[in-house]
């Protein structure tokens, strides 16, 4: 048994050092676990290709969650739709649809008082453009199947953002800005949203 009460003391310490990190250093809730929803504007851009490029602003939303085990590091993952636009390419009847998944690795700036974060990470978004050409009998597109241009693409590349929010107990309201690489292009989300801390 005495060698066992000189472990056993270096073990009391370690805890006791445990308990002696500031409340700061480590993140509020079970692993800073949170999930949250949030609305704004995007702006969807895609390359059509030979007929040109697309380029429409349109309401979108996201929805995400993410864990905060440290103050200054996290993980996120999100679904965005940044919504179904219709516009022309070169004068061409259009709309292109795009949405899709994203895992982020999160940075927190130590900055008083309100949350600044980066991120970076993948996306996977799925891009559908349709588009008439206009005078070809009754087609247009709304018309299903009609589109006598359709490109369907799935992209997994590089996404990044940039955010603040602001804590109020478990809420938190946060405002960002993301942008992907996908259709040969880089559509942005800007949002506002509201998030719950578990």
């Amino acid at each position: 048994m005495r060698s066992l009460r000189p472990h056993f003391g270096a073990a009391c310490l370690s805890i006791l050092g445990l308990l002696a990190v500031p409340p700061a250093a480590v993140a509020d809730g079970l692993l800073g676990l949170y999930a949250g929803a949030a609305v704004g504007e995007s702006q969807v851009k895609a390359d059509a290709s030979a007929l040109g490029d697309f380029k429409e602003n349109h309401s979108a939303f996201k929805l995400f969650a993410g864990l905060r085990p440290i103050s200054l590091v996290g993980a996120e993952i999100s679904y965005m739709d940044f919504g179904h636009p219709h516009g022309t390419i070169n004068g061409i009847p259009s709309n292109v649809s795009e949405r899709g998944a994203a895992a982020f690795g999160v940075l927190y700036l130590p900055v008083p008082v309100i949350d600044v974060f980066l991120k970076a990470g993948l996306a996977r978004v799925q891009s559908t453009v349709n588009a008439v050409f206009p005078g070809v009998g009754t087609c247009t597109v709304s018309v299903p199947n009609c589109a006598l241009f359709k490109l369907d693409r799935t992209n997994t590349s590089f996404a990044a953002g940039a955010g603040v929010q602001a804590k109020f107990g478990p809420l938190a309201v946060r405002v960002e800005y993301e942008r992907v690489n996908a259709a040969g292009a880089t559509p942005g989300l800007a949002s506002i949203g509201l998030s719950w801390s578990f």
